[in-house]
């Protein structure tokens, strides 16, 4: 068993898949990952304002929430104090229609290059 083709690029066509069978092809709709919780490891968190203002890292157990800030930020009382990875830019359209995410600091360290995890679920 194996797959078909003669192993040359000529044989991808570039196109997306238009099969409408009645498989699962995997993936979400976006409709439920709203709902969904999420753990992210926050970025750039020396250049926000909660390590800027107190010179260290929120410690583990810090009560976050979610807000959009030109990028998808997390956020300790009025502090920001980290962006959320790329990958979950969906939650800026999540936020639009009415989701609200709370989170935890869940590990968090201080150094050359500050660091914070956090764990969130949506409200």
């Amino acid at each position: 068993m194996g797959s078909s083709g003669s192993g040359n690029f000529s044989d991808y066509s570039g196109r997306p898949k238009t099969d409408s069978g009645s498989g699962s092809s995997g993936g979400s709709s976006g409709s439920d990952k709203c709902g969904e919780a999420f753990t992210a490891s926050l970025e750039d968190v020396a250049s926000h304002d909660y390590y800027m203002n107190h010179g260290s890292v929120p410690a583990v157990g810090t009560q976050l929430t979610v807000e959009v800030r030109g990028r998808v930020v997390a956020v300790a009382g009025t502090d920001s104090v980290g962006s959320l990875p790329t990958r979950l830019n969906y939650l800026a359209r999540c936020l639009q229609v009415g989701f609200t995410y709370t989170g935890v600091v869940t590990a968090s360290s201080n150094g050359t290059n500050p660091q914070v995890q956090a764990d969130f679920v949506a409200g």
